[in-house]
């Protein structure tokens, strides 16, 4: 599959890279997204790049020093002790400046725990320095750890630290030659992840991809997200077993917990994990506050996750028993619903790039009533004008042949329920269908999926 995007990310970088003094540059993300990649396609012949495992230090740095053989001749003929003499050896043979990015590096860390500080003094030191230094790796926890951490070594010393994030659903289309009604229904399966497209690719449709590379206990992507948890997360069981449990539909901290058997507050730290580490968020009813809201939902960020937890972890017996065309048959009568939840969070997202008579919008969010004194009512997209003057509200439905006029009637049947404590200068509606005709007339929008 061709290098995709990462228009900004690679700008960053070699922005970056071009100056003269030394840079230290730090790269994390989960796995697959293509990190690597990224790193690869930006490094000029003037780089060394090394991709860490797990071996002990005197093997790693073997591998490692053999990479620079190229540029520094003889340089691999030295066996070197520690990584602090091997670091000073480069960079007194270096005549011009090179960037050295290290891949993978928590693989390094744990079998060389002193190499934080080693680096650190290396930093310190940039006017006598001769190369820039870029450290990789996927493991979200430990990367944050190492960087973020105050008592890091590395702490407040990197010139860059960037997250990287999956990609578009617009390009997800080009790679699989979509429509766009169609790369929705991919999307919500395979996600932004680079490396789950170009699997995809390999197959002719969307049924025989996901029965040979997910439902298949042979399948590469049969316990991907299991690998994910267990390689990012220092203790997994019950990260997994939350995660299980909302893909089973439990949404509310309160069922998490009962299901767990577990107080609400023991949950407080794994749910906290699992938000940073970008697993699950939090989702909170417009209007209401961060803090202690009490109208809070949590979900599944990543899409092949939540199809995971939703389809494979409460069938897994029936898949090792060979009835994958039995499971397959119960998940596509209920992949509408599945895509629908992923259709609505691509058009709260959609609204962040709307503009409308010159007025941007927040982050949307939805909003549901949930007292029981209350008529029981949702509203999928909702955001004020990023100057408060104005009001969105839309509804987005994964259904074709829907009649636009209906679901705007619905809607306005539940702006009263809202009760606004403010006076809005304009209340612009939006509704969303895969299949409707694009248009604007006067305060009410209707789009697509070719908008997103």
């Amino acid at each position: 599959m061709k290098f995709l995007n990462r228009i900004e990310e690679q700008d960053i970088l070699s922005a970056e890279l071009a100056k003269p003094d030394s840079r230290f540059i730090v790269l994390y993300g989960r796995r697959r997204i293509g990190k690597s990649a990224l790193l690869q396609h930006i490094l000029k012949k003037n780089s060394v790049y090394y991709l860490a495992d797990i071996n002990e230090a005197e093997v790693q740095r073997s591998f490692f020093i053999s990479q620079f053989s190229a540029l520094l001749p003889g340089i691999d003929r030295v066996q070197y002790s520690d990584w602090n003499t091997l670091f000073n050896q480069i960079n007194n043979q270096i005549k011009s400046k090179i960037t050295i990015c290290i891949d993978e590096f928590p693989n390094l860390v744990k079998t060389s725990p002193e190499l934080p500080s080693v680096i650190q003094k290396i930093i310190d030191m940039k006017q006598n320095s001769m190369f820039h230094l870029i450290l990789c790796g996927s493991s979200q926890q430990m990367m944050q750890g190492l960087v973020l951490d105050k008592s890091s070594p590395l702490f407040g010393r990197a010139h860059r630290i960037m997250k990287l994030m999956p990609m578009s659903i617009k390009y997800l289309s080009e790679v699989l030659k979509l429509s766009s009604a169609q790369a929705v229904e991919e999307y919500a399966v395979w996600g932004g992840i680079p490396r789950y497209w170009e699997l995809r690719s390999e197959y002719p449709s969307l049924e025989i991809a996901i029965k040979e590379l997910i439902l298949n206990p042979y399948g590469v992507l049969h316990e991907e997200p299991l690998r994910l948890f267990m390689e990012d997360l220092r203790n997994a069981v019950q990260p997994i077993s939350i995660a299980s449990l909302i893909g089973q539909g439990c949404h509310k901290l309160s069922e998490i917990a009962a299901r767990l058997n577990k107080p609400a507050t023991n949950l407080t730290r794994p749910m906290q994990t699992l938000i940073e580490t970008g697993y699950i968020k939090r989702d909170i009813a417009w209007g209401e506050s961060e803090k202690n809201s009490k109208k809070t939902l949590y979900r599944l960020i990543d899409p092949l996750s939540n199809f995971f937890f939703t389809f494979i972890i409460p069938n897994q017996s029936k898949l090792h028993s060979g009835h994958l065309d039995d499971i397959y048959r119960l998940i596509e009568s209920r992949l509408p619903i599945f895509v629908s939840e992923t259709w609505e969070e691509l058009c709260r997202q959609y609204v962040s790039d709307l503009e409308i008579d010159g007025f941007r919008f927040l982050p949307a969010q939805r909003w549901w009533s949930q007292s029981k004194h209350e008529t029981s009512a949702e509203i999928d997209i909702i955001c004020e004008s990023i100057d408060g003057e104005c009001l969105l509200i839309g509804e987005s439905k994964w259904q074709f042949k829907k009649k636009p006029q209906s679901i705007l009637n619905e809607l306005n049947k539940k702006l009263p329920l809202l009760h606004l404590n403010k006076q809005y200068k304009k209340i612009y509606k939006l509704i969303m269908l895969p299949d409707i005709k694009q248009s604007i007339n006067g305060n009410i929008i209707f789009a697509n999926a070719e908008m997103l």
